[in-house]
């Protein structure tokens, strides 16, 4: 797959100009940014995976019930849409390479604290901030990415930024399944810390956005004269409401709910279904979370594919499809074989779906409003991902979630194909 940044051919700089080092010169690369924004997204799909899967050891250990554990889903993951609405406002106004500094120094420490929780108390503040970090990181470097990239093959670029997600969970699904049985989750969280604190110090070397530097040179120039329109410049979560952002909002908001709706049921509460009403020892279900990581891997790689070659809704909607069959077999089926096949398949069109989201929703905005337009979006439908968990461990305190998955997760599939089929298309948009 060949992926072409728009920054990686450096024209001879111009006289009196900084000449980068070799190490801050291979950062400006567009390979190696993509790599260093795409770890972001690895250390969310562990976290979230080893908070999840680990889920049933941490309820013992603290004497937590079903019900009460959902109740810390609940509250901790509001932390993501907090981060998600507010963080992306700086970035918008003071560069997106200095907010994800930030997003992931937080990752790292509060990650690295979940590990020494002793009540429910400490667990769920550790956990907000956590989530906070990984809220605010994922639309910044997307939007990132998105300003840095070639239109023909971003798709591909962002499938394969968000891939880290799946790359992620399949680390951390390893993990439990041969460190957990023997050492306990609370080391669990150690290992998820430490590699978090080195991609701080390379994310230093990252050059910032070319387009939201040409953006702040604008405005600059523009309050030099004193414009009409800048006296008028609205804030930037104002911007996205105007009539002509108005329908790109609606449309990714509803995606982005609809989503995190079919998505954040089954990543919370499937490790605990499986344990729980199949009866599965927690090794097997780390090897069953290996292969949801693989159908992860494989629909976030293959969204961009089809994304370029069909288009941005098509693609949607052929996930969305997909997500509605396989929710409806998983919660179904009882062949230990065919639920391996049905979790691959929920995590093929899971990755598909978000791995379209944020294509899509970076070229729905302008740049003088895009990392908030992603945030919104993302931050809107991350309140789905924080109520969902709730809502299954009330419904089903017994953990048997089976039809559950299947009537909640495919409805709000169903939902995401009738917005996509409304929404406008952006496929090969230029970003202004």
């Amino acid at each position: 797959m060949t992926i072409e940044s728009d920054e990686t051919t450096i024209a001879h700089p111009p006289v009196g100009a900084t000449v980068p080092g070799r190490f801050t010169g291979a950062m400006a690369g567009g390979a190696a940014g993509l790599i260093l924004v795409q770890m972001g997204w690895v250390f969310a799909g562990m976290d979230y995976t080893i908070y999840s899967s680990a889920l049933p050891l941490i309820l013992a250990d603290l004497h937590i019930s079903i019900p009460t554990g959902g109740l810390i889903f609940f509250l901790s993951l509001q932390g993501t849409w907090i981060g998600s609405l507010l963080v992306p406002v700086i970035a918008d106004y003071f560069g997106r390479r200095r907010a994800m500094m930030g997003n992931i120094l937080l990752y790292a420490l509060t990650t690295g604290a979940v590990a020494f929780a002793a009540s429910s108390a400490y667990l769920t503040a550790a956990r907000f901030l956590v989530n906070f970090g990984i809220g605010a990181e994922q639309p910044i470097g997307a939007t990132y990415i998105a300003e840095r990239w070639n239109p023909k093959t971003r798709a591909r670029a962002m499938g394969f930024m968000q891939s880290g997600f799946a790359i992620g969970l399949l680390f951390a699904s390893l993990l439990l399944a041969t460190i957990a049985p023997r050492y306990g989750w609370r080391p669990l969280f150690l290992i998820g810390a430490i590699p978090a604190l080195l991609v701080v110090g390379f994310r230093f070397f990252l050059p910032e956005s070319e387009k939201w530097k040409e953006h702040q040179e604008q405005k600059k120039r523009a309050q030099a004269e004193e414009t009409k329109e800048t006296k008028r410049s609205p804030f930037t979560m104002g911007q996205l409401f105007s009539p002509s952002l108005r329908k790109a909002t609606i449309v990714g908001t509803i995606l982005l709910l609809a989503g995190n709706t079919a998505g954040g049921g089954i990543l919370a509460w499937a490790p605990t279904y499986l344990k729980v009403a199949r009866g599965l020892d927690i090794g097997t279900v780390g090897w069953f979370g290996v292969v949801q990581a693989l159908g992860l891997l494989f629909g976030y790689n293959m969204s961009g594919v089809v994304s370029d070659w069909t288009s941005r809704r098509v693609s949607l909607m052929i996930a969305f499809g997909l997500g509605i069959v396989s929710l409806i077999a998983f919660g179904l089926v009882t062949n230990l074989v065919l639920v391996a096949v049905a979790i691959f398949m929920v995590g093929a069109a899971l990755g598909g779906q978000f791995g379209n989201f944020i294509t899509y929703l970076s070229e729905l905005f302008p740049t003088a409003s895009r990392a908030t337009g992603v945030g919104w979006c993302m931050g809107i439908g991350l309140v789905a991902w924080s109520i969902v968990p709730l809502v299954l461990g009330l419904l089903a305190p017994s953990g048997n979630f089976g039809t559950l998955f299947a009537i909640l997760g495919g409805t709000a599939c169903l939902i995401g194909i009738i917005a996509a089929y409304f929404g406008p298309e952006t496929k090969g948009k230029v970003l202004d």
